[in-house]
């Protein structure tokens, strides 16, 4: 037996009343607390009371007959109130249909026939008692372990989203060039791989714009690879500020970039790299001073490949510079 568990008893017969306090206490004594109500309505009363305290009846005893409300409706509202209350009723042999009510409404635990045995009225109290802290304790594990778990799937999701944050980080850096932050040649030949069918589906165009620093050895040996690391940054910075968003940008390796220009034929490419020429040009390098570059231009083709599509361009980037570098120059026509 559980010590301090609550045990309501009911009954309008203050007889009973004063049997049930006699036998209860003297078989459970300080283990129990023992309250009473001569009515359904005073035993309400007390059930709200000790609720509001934020205790709870662990055990009802009620007569089924009384004034007012009777055994089987009383048991119904605790019910309602506190599901976890044990029920006994007191009823006489033709009281079934409360007793049933009981069973259906209130989870009735047993029912016990008047005039009770007092032996009977003990083995009962002492059963539910231990079946209503048994009742108590898996309630504290499920709450414990629903704790638990919920601390545990809070833990999981904070794991799987740095795991997807890192992933997307991981994704990004396996696409992107380490020193401009432009898309990587990995990244550069699936978007040309995609923009190849796209056009070959949707007949759509696109053209390529591959680019050269002019000269850029001897950034290296006159001022250093850090100087020159500066100068492939910027230029990829001046790269961003002179192309479109639709545009894909990224660095073919070394000192040669490329830019993927959707949707755009080879005039349209030819104007952009145009204005890109100007730009670079125009550009003070700090500590380096004005630079330039040059350009080769090509435009996607019915029967083009990857390959074919860059060897155009890259063609057209070496007349660039056989003509004196700093201009672009276009692919020839079929």
């Amino acid at each position: 037996m559980e010590k301090g568990a609550i045990i309501l008893c009911v009954d309008d017969d203050s007889t009973v009343l004063a049997a049930l306090r006699s036998m209860l206490s003297s078989h459970f004594g300080s283990e129990v607390q023992i309250e009473f109500a001569e009515s359904g309505e005073e035993a309400l009363e007390i059930d709200a009371e000790l609720r509001a305290e934020g205790r709870e009846i662990g055990l009802v005893i009620s007569d089924f007959m009384m004034p007012g409300l009777r055994g089987d409706e009383l048991l119904v509202k605790l019910h309602e109130r506190s599901p976890n209350t044990v029920k006994i009723l007191l009823t006489g042999q033709s009281d079934l249909t409360g007793v049933k009510r009981a069973i259906n409404g209130a989870n009735l635990y047993r029912f016990l026939e008047k005039p009770f045995v007092n032996e009977d009225i003990v083995l009962t109290v002492r059963a539910a008692i231990r079946s209503y802290w048994q009742e108590q304790d898996l309630i504290r594990q499920n709450e414990q372990l629903r704790r638990i778990n919920a601390e545990l799937e809070k833990i999981v999701a904070e794991r799987t989203r740095d795991l997807v944050e890192k992933n997307m980080e991981l994704e990004v850096l396996s696409v992107t060039d380490k020193l401009t932050g432009l898309f990587n040649r990995r990244k550069l030949d699936q978007v040309l791989d995609e923009e190849l069918i796209r056009a070959r589906r949707y007949d759509v165009q696109f053209a390529l714009i591959i680019v050269d620093v002019d000269h850029f050895k001897r950034v290296n040996d006159t001022y250093g690879h850090g100087a020159g690391d500066d100068v492939l940054v910027r230029f990829a910075q001046i790269l961003r500020h002179t192309t479109r968003d639709a545009d894909a940008i990224g660095r073919l390796g070394g000192e040669e970039f490329l830019v993927v220009c959707r949707h755009s034929s080879l005039k349209g490419a030819l104007e952009d790299a145009g204005r890109i020429r100007e730009a670079i040009e125009a550009h003070d390098f700090t500590g380096v001073g004005q630079l330039t570059a040059r350009f080769g231009v090509a435009e996607v083709r019915t029967d083009d490949s990857v390959a074919s599509l860059l060897a155009r361009a890259d063609a057209a980037l070496y007349r660039a510079k056989d003509r004196g570098r700093n201009r672009v120059e276009q692919e020839f026509d079929h």
